[in-house]
């Protein structure tokens, strides 16, 4: 801990957000959100995810043709600069023996409120996971080229009313007149999953749907719960403790870290509206209404410093 006062607020915040997308992006975290809400897993167990994941060992090297991670800045010219949390793409074998291949992103959104609808930002990162592709996977000679985008969007810090609720939003066929049918693969290239989460929700407390993905979730993400809590949500629900335990602790270091500073903030934001007040409304000296809050001598420098400017 004494090190990480070293380290400026912001960066901590920074190292923070890192910390929560590699214990997200972690194999045992990204094959149970595949499992639960990818459509083309359906049909393959969790530990069958997991083995696509991770991979195999040959020798001293890790080959894995079925999964790759993606550059988190993607730049188009004129479409501008879109930095993801967590991308990739990976290779899904289909019962009739042919291979599907889906792009993921994932986002942490701590924020959630940040001046615009966050479905509409998630529908700029799918368009923009399409329109990358170009070239790649599709040209305009095969746009059917084109593979499936799915977009998760993860909101831990959500009001209560919303704990638990998953939103799925997917381009669907309305039949306006006649009944001919589209063929679904030709347009079921787009979803987008908003899943909330509070960080007021009790570990013992079971969600009533998708309780196996939720809670292990919800444990890593709250910034309320101390290691000690999030471990045993990690051990109970089956995850390998060994992998996530040295970032989980240093992400709960991080977080009382961040917590206290916040305090010290408040704090100090309380001490310099009772001094602008006793100086302004009781004509005090800026001395003598320091010395009256007996407020400590490293804290008045700072509050000096914001009167000063």
């Amino acid at each position: 801990m004494q090190q990480l006062n070293l380290i400026t607020s912001s960066n901590k915040t920074i190292m923070y957000d890192q910390y929560c997308e590699i214990l997200i992006g972690h194999p045992y975290m990204l094959s149970r959100i595949i499992y639960c809400f990818v459509e083309e897993a359906k049909h393959l167990s969790l530990d069958e995810i997991k083995k696509l994941i991770k991979g195999v060992r040959i020798g001293d090297k890790i080959v894995n043709p079925h999964f790759h991670l993606m550059d988190k800045e993607a730049f188009i010219k004129d479409e501008g600069l879109m930095c993801y949390d967590i991308y990739f793409y990976i290779d899904l074998p289909q019962l009739d023996q042919s291979t599907k291949r889906v792009y993921i992103n994932i986002e942490i959104q701590n924020k959630t409120s940040p001046g615009y609808h966050l479905v509409t930002r998630g529908i700029a990162y799918s368009s923009r996971m399409i329109s990358s592709q170009w070239g790649r996977e599709y040209d305009s000679e095969n746009y059917d080229g084109m593979k499936k985008v799915y977009s998760f969007w993860i909101i831990p810090q959500a009001t209560k009313s919303k704990d638990g609720c998953i939103n799925q939003l997917k381009i669907a066929e309305n039949h306006l007149s006649g009944n001919y049918e589209e063929k679904r693969e030709s347009y079921d290239k787009e979803e987008q999953l908003m899943i909330y989460l509070s960080k007021g929700h009790s570990p013992n407390d079971k969600y009533e749907s998708y309780d196996e993905i939720l809670m292990p979730i919800g444990a890593l993400l709250n910034n309320t719960l101390n290691y000690q809590e999030k471990n045993e949500v990690i051990k109970e629900y089956g995850l390998e403790y060994e992998e996530f335990e040295e970032r989980m602790r240093d992400m709960c270091n991080l977080g009382e870290a961040l917590e206290l500073e916040a305090r010290q903030e408040a704090s100090k934001r309380k001490n310099i509206e009772y001094v602008r007040k006793m100086m302004t409304k009781l004509q005090m000296t800026f001395k003598e209404a320091i010395q009256f809050l007996e407020i400590p001598e490293d804290e008045e420098k700072e509050i000096e410093e914001y009167f000063k400017s």
